[in-house]
């Protein structure tokens, strides 16, 4: 038997992402049935909650959950390709036990700040199957190929099709122009074009410098034993590769970072993918030494903005609260839209049912990120 409670709070978040006093809850058991402002519905039991600011849960639309397990090892300023090199040398070093209950201690943490979606790339089909499994993630999966030259290619290429075989609810996905092969993205292409797509687009300026075939980026693929001349790449920028390779055709498209995406960049996008999200990252682009210069034109363009954390090899937590204050730092965005990515535009984009939103109350919070991120304690609604 279900019972209704309706809970009265002091502030909450408007579906314009603009706070309000006097919010409404109807609740039943962890859902939250109904919501509003002012005067609540009558007949029902009232409980008065904690003076604070409730909001719906915020989404990280993009994380590495898997590297976790990399906190602290990758130093400020390492770039792409050191990045790689170190991520590379640790992991071999870890159980597969150490690596999970990392993974677990960060879940917790981020929803201890009100973070309760991911749209999570792993590079392995174990850890994939680990979260499936885990009653605590909640959110998309993507099983992320790697491999930029044969076998490593065919070979991640054949575990995703075994993977496929018992479980569907995973999206096979790239991870960049430099990461993925043209046989692998021709794989994704044909697996998940009615779904979903997360890719890496022009993370860091090396990127443009590796459609030339020099940079670091050549250099590490090199080093690795991974560098090959695929054909189909010559004379194309990144965003003319990815739309000639079929690769901005999928029904939800996260395009990770656009650091370094330059005005022409984002004019093809606005032509070849205006349903298109981008994925901002900022901690983890500074971590890296990554600058920013188009904010502007990406703020313009037609691409909705939603906000990711990527992983604790570059960032201090995978708390979407925490980013957006890091965010108002920089006076880029106002409190309103970085809300707004973080929860409306996000549910709406990803397809997040509303009634598998959960609420959560910052109690003691002034209505305003800085004061919720200070908040010493957080409540779900429904717990």
């Amino acid at each position: 038997m279900h019972i209704f409670e309706l809970w009265h709070g002091e502030w909450g978040l408007t579906r314009d992402a603009e706070f309000r006093s006097d919010p409404w809850f109807i609740v039943s058991g962890k859902e939250v049935i109904e919501s509003g402002f002012g005067k609540p519905p009558k007949d029902f039991f009232k409980k008065k909650l904690p003076p604070g600011v409730i909001v719906p849960g915020f989404v990280n639309a993009h994380s590495h959950i898997e590297l976790s397990c990399i906190a602290g090892k990758v130093p400020q300023g390492s770039h792409l390709t050191r990045m790689g090199e170190i991520i590379q040398a640790e992991r071999g070093t870890l159980t597969s036990q150490q690596i999970r209950q990392k993974a677990v201690d960060a879940i917790r943490f981020a929803e201890d700040f009100g973070t309760f979606f991911f749209c999570d790339i792993s590079n392995s089909t174990d850890f994939i199957r680990f979260l499936r499994d885990l009653p605590l993630f909640n959110g998309n999966r993507y099983l992320e190929l790697l491999g930029f030259s044969s076998p490593s290619d065919a070979e991640r290429i054949d575990r995703a099709k075994e993977l496929l075989d018992i479980d569907a609810t995973f999206y096979p996905t790239v991870h960049s122009i430099y990461g993925s092969s043209p046989r692998q993205m021709r794989f994704v292409r044909e697996k998940a074009r009615h779904t979903s797509l997360s890719i890496h687009i022009l993370e860091s300026p090396a990127e443009i410098e590796f459609q030339n075939d020099e940079g670091p980026i050549v250099d590490f693929l090199q080093k690795i034993g991974q560098h090959v001349k695929h054909a189909e790449m010559q004379g194309q920028s990144t965003i003319d590769y990815l739309y000639a390779m079929g690769m901005l055709s999928f029904k939800k498209l996260l395009m990770v970072h656009l650091s370094a995406a330059r005005i022409e960049d984002i004019d093809k996008l606005n032509d070849y993918v205006p349903h298109a999200a981008w994925v901002l990252c900022h901690r983890s682009n500074l971590h890296l030494g990554i600058e920013r210069t188009n904010w502007e034109s990406l703020k313009n363009s037609s691409l909705k903005m939603l906000i990711g954390t990527d992983s604790l090899a570059t960032n201090s937590d995978l708390s979407i609260l925490h980013e957006m204050k890091s965010l108002l730092e920089i006076d880029k965005f106002s409190e309103r839209e970085l809300l707004r990515a973080a929860t409306w535009d996000a549910y709406e984009y990803l397809e997040i049912r509303e009634n598998a939103i959960p609420y959560f109350l910052f109690v003691g919070a002034k209505p305003n990120i800085l004061s919720m991120g200070a908040a010493n304690k957080v409540k779900m609604l429904g717990l």
